[in-house]
């Protein structure tokens, strides 16, 4: 039988995709059960004790914490998951020589794993719309109650933080308290500045609360006027110049504490009020290749697992796995160079695979056809 006589869905192919399956559920609970456990036994401890009142918060909201952080846990450790799960197919099927009857028959080893490659392929896309889904709702809960946990307090307070409108002018807000049952939101401390024509405009308040549409009820507000006739102040009771809501205020706050949570929208959202930020266009790109690191490190694992040489198999899988812990490295490195602007936002968050996508296409056309 040559490989091209073999069609695509087969019997084979869809034996070849339930192995997978099953060793992708099994890599997921062995590699995020892992950090979920270790998360566990580094943080557990400071989320029961009680504080200085005796509060204690109730273990049901722990693990709801712990099930809200998982989503994320798995976005952060999915190619490992996906390489151990590509790595464990490989392996049982050469266990039971089927990669050998598969040979004999006709078929490459590139064709008999079709479908582990395009699992790869079909998880990296699921990646992308879970961090988009998941990374509003779940991790705005997920956030707010980890702020419970450890502040014991009932919602977030969020301090010195600047937030860009529209247009990117900057709001420098003191303390903000996010709103919460029996909590209005609102804050201390605000200053906007709003430069015009030939006049400068600096809007100075004691405490802020929201209103529709973007304005801001101001406690004490006043507008601070400066051209070349000099220094003008008048009260102003409520911010209009600029405006920015409640969730502009929770995606800058999400931006400073998670960056890597934000998701390819929230991005576009950033980089649409501060175009020439490299922290944000880095992490765009970012969003964008690393759903595909699972799909990368397949191509540059499975060829150490696809032996023929006998008694070096563990040796080349070592090998396989090194490699793989070299992407992570030099995909770290790169992404910081990227964040602190000493790379370009494209070259730091491609170059990685790129690099390692072309050395995983030669490795992978190496193997026994």
């Amino acid at each position: 039988m040559r490989p091209r006589d073999l069609p695509y869905g087969s019997r084979l192919d869809r034996y070849v995709a339930r192995l997978f399956l099953q060793s992708y559920l099994a890599a997921f609970l062995l590699v995020v059960g892992l950090f979920l456990i270790l998360d566990m036994a580094t943080n557990l401890d400071e989320y029961v004790s009680p504080d200085k009142s005796g509060y204690t918060p109730p273990t049901w909201l722990v693990g709801q914490y712990y099930l809200l952080q998982l989503p994320f846990l798995y976005l952060q450790m999915s190619p490992y998951v996906t390489l151990v799960a590509g790595m464990f197919t490989a392996a049982r099927m050469a266990r039971n020589n089927e990669i050998v009857a598969a040979l004999n028959a006709g078929i490459s080893v590139r064709r008999l794993l079709g479908a582990v490659y395009l699992g790869a392929c079909l998880l990296a896309l699921g990646m992308f719309f879970l961090r988009e889904g998941a990374t509003s709702g779940v991790g705005r809960r997920r956030d707010h109650l980890h702020d419970h946990l450890v502040e014991r307090r009932p919602a977030p307070v969020i301090e010195n933080l600047i937030v860009r409108d529209r247009l990117g002018r900057p709001v420098r807000l003191g303390e903000y308290g996010i709103g919460a049952p029996g909590v209005e939101p609102g804050g201390r401390g605000l200053i906007a500045q709003v430069p015009e024509e030939k006049l400068l405009v600096t809007i100075l308040a004691q405490g802020f609360t929201p209103l529709a549409g973007g304005r801001w009820s101001l406690t004490d507000g006043q507008r601070i006027e400066v051209d070349d006739r000099g220094r003008r102040v008048s009260p102003a009771p409520v911010l209009e110049d600029v405006r920015f809501t409640p969730e502009d205020v929770e995606l800058y706050w999400k931006a400073r504490e998670h960056p890597l949570d934000l998701s390819h929208g929230e991005l576009a959202t950033l980089l649409d009020r501060e175009p020439s930020n490299s922290q944000f266009q880095t992490l765009a790109q970012y969003s964008l290749t690393f759903p595909l690191a699972g799909l990368v490190l397949l191509l540059v694992g499975l060829p150490f697992v696809v032996v023929s040489e006998r008694g070096r198999a563990g040796e080349r899988i070592a090998r396989g796995f090194f490699l793989c812990v070299v992407y992570f490295g030099v995909d770290f490195v790169a992404r910081t160079l990227g964040l602190q602007g000493e790379l370009g936002p494209v070259f730091s968050g491609w170059f990685p695979l790129v690099l390692f996508g072309s050395l995983g296409v030669v490795l992978t056309a190496s193997m026994r056809s």
